[in-house]
Order: C-alpha cells, then structure tokens, then sequence
C-alpha cells in the first residue's frame, strides 16, 4: 500500500533544485530562493506556498501527488518502458544519471510530460493484484489493429454494453499502449453519477460528478493470449473478450472462454538435484524454498505444511521433511523467497511467492516479477499444457 501523501515528505524527498525548476516552470514564487535553504527545510517552501490562490495550490499539490505516485523502481521503469517505444535513448541515459526516485520523476514531469500519461497507465497496471486478471491463451496470433477507427470502435462497444444491461458506460475512451511487445488498451467507461462533499471558493458544498470505472485488456501476440482486468465486472470477462476479439483482433467469432489448464510442475521442487537456474543478469542472488504444502495420496483431505528457517540452512525445509518421513505425497505448494542482489548502498530487497497447483501464482509480467518468471520457466516450473 502506498504511503500517504504530505507536502512536507514530498519537499523533503525532492531536492531544491528541482523544486526550484517547477516553480519556475509554473511561473510562481519567483522570490523563493531555495539555494539558500538546506535539503530538509521545509517550512519555507509550504509557507510560500500558502500565499497562492486556493486554485493554484489546489493545481500544484495535484501534480506532486503524481510525481510522487511514480518516485519508485516501479514508476521509474514505466517512464524508461514509455521512452523505449518512442527510441528515445537521450531520456533513458538522462534519467540514469539522476539520483533519488524523485528527483528522477520530477524532472521527468518537467521535460518529457508527454511521457507521463502512459507510464502511470503502466504502473497502475503493474500494481493490479494477479489473482484480478483474467486470462485465456486460445486466440490466434494476429497482430492488434489499432487505428483510430479501431480504437473508438471498442470504446463504443463497451460503451453500448454497459449502458444496455446496466443504465451506465453513455460515454467510453479507450488508451492503447505498447510496452515491450504486448498491447495494453486502458477503458474507462462513465460510472453512475456520485457525490461527494468538496470545498469550493471556501464553502463546503456536495458536489455531484460523474466517476469513470476501468478496465485494462492486454494482450501478446507472441503468446496469443489476453488479459482482463476488470474488477466487479467480472461476469462481462466474457463478451469483454468477444469485443476485443472483433474490433482489435478482427475476428468474426470467438469460442468460449476456456479455463486455464496449465498447471505449475511442482513435484522437481523436492527432488534430490533439483536446483533453481538464475541467470547471473537477472539480478536475484538467491531462492530460497521456505515452505511446501503436500497432500498425502491415499486420502486427498490430508495436508501438511512444512515450514523452517531457510535462512539460517537453505536445506531446513529438506530436512524436516526427511525427518517427517511422510507418506507418498503431491506437491500442492511451494513458498520462495526470491532475493536480489543490492543495488548500491541500499538493502537488498526481498519477495515471497507462493506457487500453488494447478496454477496460481501471485506475479505480474513485469520488473522484478517477471525475473521471477524467467528463473521459474528455467528452472522447469513454469505453467504447461496438461498432455490430452
């Protein structure tokens, strides 16, 4: 979860100079002298920023908000993914040069705005809970239309769906971005009208407005799959798909969607030689299994969690089930714990996962999570087709 937002903690993290390049961007508090300030005094700069209008703090504050929401790894890396579609080599050296995650996404803000819209597209995405996708891997590979006339053809397509069964969705934009070499296309269909208690002008009044709700389709054509993203909505997964299917993939019909059936191959994680392949580029130092759940094969209501430190003894969890000397048994789970290598002075970061058969597995496709992918796929876990 992300943490709150304060001016102060924002003036803090970004550095004056910077500060100094948006106000002067913005044409205001020109007598603000931040040269003369040190990095951690800031008081002056809210106090300064106290003497504007209600209109343009209430602007300013909102765009540092968005700076903020992208001062990460994460949004760093949408920003470098959105610079790399347009083969803008100069941004993505500029931007490595930069110390501090926010001093990276400011000056981001102040000189590649048109950068903007999509990389925070990208990392809300990165964000969404895997267990929120839905996904099917039956469609044909055929490269994506995503002309004008497509593009507003969909939109109008959920458009119309939305209002027809619901009484919502009269209005619908829809986005497409490419990143690496899958397709997003970001809906936001209008949402029934709501109201909501504002300060305007210095009174406090109840405002009505009409919110969009969204919705995120992804597709690769490498793997000819899509996904779906498309919270409390998830009974229109399947013409959402048919709709795709028409107006980007030009496809006159569409079989239904089928369940997933891969499944995660999870009974090499207790063999004797089994070993996780990393590839030394791909940043993790070092996988640790430190927890498996088996179910006993004689009676598949039994199951027992086997669980130790493996820091401590990278085998503890072998150990222990040796000593256990269980009967025959299925792999039903395995927890990782995935370490990456430091990166300069800052302290190596560290992400479980749990992989659980058939083929749950909480990772997005992108940053460090799909480094988690690779080295699974390498390491002969990754999801197969159940053989007919």
């Amino acid at each position: 979860m992300a943490a709150q937002y304060s001016n102060k903690q924002f003036f803090r993290k970004t550095p004056n100079t910077y500060l100094s390049q948006y106000f002067a961007a913005k044409n205001v508090l020109a007598d603000l002298n931040l040269a003369d300030f040190k990095e951690t005094d800031v008081e002056p700069i809210q106090l300064a920023l106290n003497t504007l209008p209600d209109s343009e703090v209430a602007s300013i504050e909102a765009e540092f908000q968005d700076i903020s929401a992208l001062a990460c790894e994460g949004g760093i890396a949408a920003l470098v993914d959105e610079a790399a579609f347009f083969n803008d080599k100069p941004f993505i050296e500029s931007i490595a040069d930069i110390d501090g995650f926010h001093a990276k996404a400011i000056w981001a803000f102040l000189h590649k705005p048109q950068y903007w819209r999509g990389a925070s597209r990208f990392l809300h995405a990165d964000n969404v809970s895997a267990s929120y996708w839905k996904k099917r891997h039956d469609l044909p590979h055929v490269s994506p239309l995503v002309e004008t006339e497509n593009i507003e053809a969909l939109a109008e397509s959920i458009s119309e769906y939305f209002h027809t069964k619901e009484g919502r969705g009269k209005n619908c934009i829809v986005e497409p971005y490419r990143r690496n070499d899958k397709e997003y296309f970001f809906a936001y269909p209008e949402d029934f009208a709501q109201s909501a208690i504002e300060w305007v002008g210095g009174s406090l009044k109840n405002q009505a407005h009409h919110p969009a709700f969204e919705i995120i389709f992804v597709y690769s054509e490498s793997e000819g799959s899509l996904d779906i993203y498309a919270p409390r909505n998830t009974k229109a997964i399947e013409d959402l798909q048919a709709m795709f299917a028409k107006h980007i993939l030009n496809l006159g019909t569409l079989s239904k969607g089928k369940i997933d059936k891969r499944v995660y191959e999870l009974a090499p994680v207790v063999e004797q030689d089994f070993k996780f392949q990393i590839e030394p580029t791909s940043g993790i130092a070092r996988v640790l299994v430190a927890r498996l759940r088996v179910t006993l094969k004689n009676d598949n209501k039994k199951r027992i969690i086997v669980e130790a430190d493996a820091y401590k003894n990278e085998n503890a969890v072998y150990d222990l089930l040796a000593e256990l000397k269980l009967p025959p048994y299925f792999v039903t789970q395995v927890t990782i714990k995935v370490i990456f290598e430091p990166i300069g002075n800052a302290k190596a970061k560290t992400k479980s996962v749990n992989i659980t058969y058939p083929n749950s597995c909480a990772l997005n496709h992108d940053g460090n999570d799909l480094k988690i992918r690779q080295m699974l796929a390498q390491s002969g876990l990754e999801p197969k087709a159940l053989e007919k």
